[in-house]
């Protein structure tokens, strides 16, 4: 087994120096840019690096935990015993020795730092540890609550990957500027905000539960507590989500990655959240009062009411502290602020829309019945879309109105706003391919059922979800089309700009100039700075003044202690 994987270890090894080898010789004799061949060296090496990592980990997890293993000391477990030692033996010295020759190569070389081979790995291998050591130490965690006793391998493993994990995090801050940290820590936060926001909700839910009487069941069950792996998932995702977004990303330059993190997934996502969870639970509130339950007894009925009210409050709670956030990072009237109003609207006119669509499709049902039961009950499925209606409805029309009021009184900045065009555009096109979709649809359903059985009440019940999907999202993407039409209509003329449609501003380093005179005079803006320290302060009228006196396609404006200088370009 040994000589096996240490056969498989040498085999990944051979083909990458080979390749390494070819890659460098190729450079040197064929004219290949250096840049290509130190590329594919890269991504080889970082590839066998991240694998060479987790080789060895696991090998010297599995030999600090080899004492808390009775059956393994004892030779019942010869193949653990001989994978431990391979790569303990064999994969530790390499990564070490893969790692030395990969740090003289970023402390010589600025351009290795920078390479996509590099920030692989430095993404990859952390993500991977802390992945590995959240899944271990939530399984101890939970042993531990559940039946009062440690699980000390689960703790050794667990601890391992956990100081990998802090490790390769303190290398990537050390050795990678912010703005290339920020992919990981993205993707950090979300895993931690992921396993929180989980673990809180099916926390507060089978808290809720514990105190409600249940028929065959009770709340700790050995190893298979429903309260105590809840509470150990909340113990790993915490301290994750504090690592990566607390500590580090919260505190991070805002950038598109940054508004990606807390736009669509801490605002949007949290508000989908609490959306589902007050949907089923006014839904299942309906049913038992209107519809036809299917518990005999209550305690059967909301059985995960608990879960939907701890998705209501766990939801509200992130979509909050989301909001304070996007509002600290963006105050007052901007785009953000935009996207986040466009983004809540969007949410909730989706669940109106599939709302309408299920009061469709069970108003077909009652009319064209089918004389025997088929899933939910027509009540159910009428109350269902009643339920989206009720708590997708107010929300969206809060947000739409108050957008309506805007859009009106904000005059040009409001209605030609990206965010409103984008939204606008986005559900007016969506909703007219749905809509496509839905008539081809139901015309390929009317003309099968005619072919088989003729015209008759069976055939409209086949046709109820195409058919209601038409109706609701025809609404929608009209409406949408009439708005835009309308916001076209009431924005002022643009008056059509000539002048340079290349602007080279050199002289002082960029205090925004560079953006006040792209948007003023529509031309692509770049900003060098001099090196020779005679740079003087831009100021902005005379630039906007100097690129509309100049008859050029392209200019370069200097700036010096004597003032502007224009010189007019062409490209070759």
């Amino acid at each position: 087994m040994a000589l096996g994987l240490i056969s498989a270890l040498v085999t990944l090894a051979v083909p990458v120096a080979l390749i390494v080898w070819a890659a460098r010789r190729l450079g040197h004799r064929s004219g290949v840019p250096r840049s290509d061949a130190h590329s594919v060296r890269r991504f080889f090496q970082y590839l066998l690096l991240y694998g060479l990592m987790v080789v060895a980990t696991v090998g010297l997890a599995d030999l600090l935990g080899l004492p808390f293993r009775a059956a393994a000391l004892a030779g019942d477990d010869v193949s653990l015993l001989a994978r431990t030692l391979t790569f303990v033996v064999f994969g530790i010295p390499m990564f070490a020795l893969l790692g030395v020759w990969s740090r003289r190569h970023l402390q010589r070389d600025p351009d290795e730092a920078a390479s996509l081979g590099w920030a692989f790995y430095t993404t990859v291998a952390p993500v991977t540890a802390v992945v590995v050591a959240m899944v271990t130490l939530q399984g101890v965690a939970a042993t531990a609550l559940a039946d009062q006793r440690a699980d000390w391998s689960g703790i050794v493993h667990g601890s391992v990957w956990a100081a990998v994990w802090l490790v390769h995090l303190r290398i990537a801050r050390r050795m990678i500027d912010d703005a290339r940290q920020q992919g990981h820590l993205v993707i950090g936060s979300l895993i931690g905000l992921g396993t929180a926001v989980g673990g809180l909700v099916a926390l507060l839910g089978a808290a809720v539960a514990a105190v409600v009487p249940q028929p065959s069941s009770t709340v700790l069950i050995s190893g298979r507590s429903p309260l105590a792996g809840a509470a150990a998932t909340v113990l790993v995702g915490v301290p994750v989500w504090v690592v990566y977004w607390a500590r580090r990303l919260a505190k991070a330059r805002h950038t598109v990655l940054w508004y990606t993190y807390v736009l669509p997934v801490g605002v949007g996502g949290s508000s989908i959240l609490a959306v589902v969870g007050a949907s089923i639970a006014v839904y299942q509130v309906l049913v038992w009062t209107f519809g036809d339950p299917e518990g005999a007894s209550a305690v059967q009925h909301f059985a995960g009411t608990p879960v939907a009210g701890a998705c209501v409050v766990v939801g509200l709670a992130s979509w909050w502290y989301h909001r304070h956030v996007l509002v600290a990072a963006a105050p007052g009237r901007t785009e953000v602020a935009r996207v986040y109003e466009y983004l809540m609207s969007g949410i909730a006119l989706t669940a109106g829309t599939v709302g309408v669509t299920l009061v469709v499709v069970a108003l077909v049902e009652a009319l064209t019945p089918a004389g025997f039961e088929i899933g939910t009950s027509v009540t159910n499925s009428l109350l269902a879309g009643v339920t989206l209606l009720v708590v997708g409805g107010p929300l969206w029309w809060a947000f739409w109105s108050h957008l309506g009021r805007l859009a009106r009184s904000g005059g040009p900045v409001e209605l030609g706003s990206p965010a409103r065009r984008f939204y606008l555009v986005v559900l007016f096109g969506v909703g007219g391919v749905a809509a496509v979709v839905s008539v081809l649809v139901a015309a390929f359903l009317a003309i099968q059922g005619v072919l088989e059985t003729g015209v008759d009440a069976a055939v409209v019940r086949e046709m109820r979800v195409p058919v209601a999907i038409l109706l609701a999202t025809a609404v929608v993407s009209g409406y949408h089309g009439a708005v835009y039409r309308d916001d076209r209509s009431r924005l002022p003329v643009v008056e059509v700009r000539r002048g340079p449609r290349y602007v080279l501003m050199v002289g002082a380093p960029d205090d925004g100039v560079g953006r006040a005179v792209a948007h003023l005079t529509g031309a692509r803006v770049e900003v060098w700075s001099r090196a020779d320290g005679t740079a003087v302060p831009w100021v902005l009228d005379d630039v906007v003044a100097a690129v509309g006196a100049s008859g050029a396609d392209a200019v370069t404006i200097l700036a010096g202690p004597a003032g502007l200088e224009v010189v007019g370009m062409q490209r070759a």
